[in-house]
């Protein structure tokens, strides 16, 4: 995690500000592992994210994101699954652009459930609060590569527990509309 954080420091350093223009939307797709551990066994599986932004200030963007999970999808030792769905409304704002790269920090907070199935399925309403930093990387004029490194916070508000916190980083590509 380091490595990264430090990789991102450096691009940051080397970029200079630029323009993004009132009215572009972006839509996005990205990924990230997501490792739980549940009765001491290790399962393996992805979070994913679909996103639309749509940029309503120089600067500043508004986006809505999907997000689904599934813990156990490449491997499951603890034959415990969980599913997650949600939306999360974030705004961003792009500190940093050039023909090539923008940097962007966002904020949001959104809803969704949980299952969990272990031996019955339980449906548990979720809050998920997120922060963080990315990058896009423009192939071309319309499409690019995303990195995304939010800290989020899901709390499962029907069972009063956290369903997941920390930092994921979250890879994927998109295309300008």
């Amino acid at each position: 995690m380091k490595k990264v954080i430090i990789l991102v420091l450096f691009l940051l350093s080397s970029i200079t500000y630029g323009q993004i223009q009132k009215g572009e939307s972006l839509l996005s797709l990205s990924a990230s592992p997501y490792p739980t551990t549940t009765n001491n066994k290790n399962d393996f599986g992805i979070l994913g994210l679909a996103s639309f932004e749509f940029f309503a200030f120089k600067n500043i963007s508004l986006s809505g994101t999907f997000s689904i999970s599934n813990n156990t999808l490449f491997k499951n030792n603890s034959q415990v699954t969980i599913h997650s769905y949600s939306f999360i409304p974030s705004a961003h704002y792009y500190f940093i652009n050039k023909k090539k790269w923008n940097v962007f920090a966002q904020i949001g907070y959104g809803y969704g459930f949980e299952d969990q199935t272990q031996g019955v399925i339980q449906n548990s309403a979720l809050t998920i609060f997120n922060i963080g930093t990315g990058a896009h990387y423009n192939i071309n004029e319309a499409w690019f590569l995303k990195l995304l490194l939010p800290y989020f916070d899901a709390n499962n508000i029907t069972l009063n527990v956290d369903a997941a916190s920390g930092i994921a980083v979250f890879i994927g590509g998109g295309i300008k509309l």
